[in-house]
């Protein structure tokens, strides 16, 4: 089994490139790997629950099946959310605020590291 390392740093409203990671991440864990998830940048955004008034399609609901799934981890780089004037508890799912040195230790570990 593969550990394998997602790292989202694209918003949900970047051309489809949000969605088509959040797909894979699924596909990944629906596989048997151990999949491990990392929120980074505008990323962060996607764990917000969207406004009723955006015109796009809310793909991230699809984000609670994460632990039907088994993701490993879901965690959130602890600069991303203060940069976005963000907290863990406004997110939609349950995450791991990660710093610096711990996302370092995510990649160490990983056999394998997509970036999206």
């Amino acid at each position: 089994m593969a550990k394998i390392l997602l790292v989202h740093q694209t918003s949900a409203f970047e051309a489809a490139t949000a969605r088509e990671a959040q797909d894979l991440s699924l596909a990944l864990a629906a596989t048997e790997h151990e999949v491990t998830l990392l929120y980074r940048g505008p990323a962060v955004l996607q764990l917000l629950p969207l406004q009723a008034t955006v015109a796009v399609k809310d793909f991230t609901v699809s984000q609670k099946l994460f632990d039907l799934y088994d993701i490993a981890a879901i965690c959130v780089c602890q600069h991303s959310l203060q940069q976005y004037q963000l907290t863990s508890a406004q997110l939609r799912i349950p995450v791991q605020v990660v710093d610096q040195s711990a996302q370092q230790q995510l990649l160490d570990a990983a056999s394998h590291i997509l970036v999206h």
